[in-house]
């Protein structure tokens, strides 16, 4: 797992701590905490009604993404329709869960040499502390080495997607 996964997954259990194991809220995490190199690649989606909607989109994230998705839903946002579900999907099990998911994907432009991978770590959240309302989120980007042209995960072409796992206690 990446570091800026790995803080984010740190700063979620310290909160979850502080609450006595049930699960933090999102106005537990102070901006100044998450520091100015993760507070860019935050995100912040909440459940509307049974749809997911970008609350907050950090600076990073919308240049990942080609633009900002702030209010934006998830299951609008990406014309591909089957990564769309991929994503909403990966909400559902953290939901289900009430524990961060890690996910990888690789993502594919419209030219086959244009490709990234990304991994992303999706932590729920509880404004009771057991029913999740919220996410707080980050994700991390790779372009490959030979990848030409402007290429954003939200027009991709195209996804491949890797391993996704619920993050236990232990792990």
């Amino acid at each position: 797992m990446r570091p800026t996964l790995r803080r984010l997954l740190r700063l979620w259990r310290v909160q979850r701590d502080r609450r006595g194991g049930r699960l933090p809220r999102r106005q537990d995490f102070d901006p100044l905490e998450l520091g100015s190199k993760l507070l860019p690649y935050i995100s912040i989606v909440e459940r509307d009604g049974d749809r997911l909607r970008f609350r907050l989109c950090g600076t990073g994230l919308a240049k990942a993404a080609g633009l900002d998705l702030t209010g934006a839903y998830v299951d609008a946002l990406n014309p591909n329709k089957d990564y769309a579900h991929y994503i909403t999907s990966l909400y559902e099990q953290a939901m289900s869960r009430c524990l961060p998911l890690l996910s990888e994907s690789i993502f594919i432009g419209s030219i086959a040499v244009a490709q990234g991978r990304t991994q992303r770590l999706i932590c729920p959240l509880a404004y009771d502390g057991e029913t999740v309302d919220h996410f707080i989120g980050t994700q991390v980007f790779e372009r490959s080495k030979d990848s030409l042209g402007d290429l954003t995960m939200t027009y991709a072409a195209g996804f491949l997607p890797g391993e996704t796992r619920v993050i236990e206690d232990e792990a």
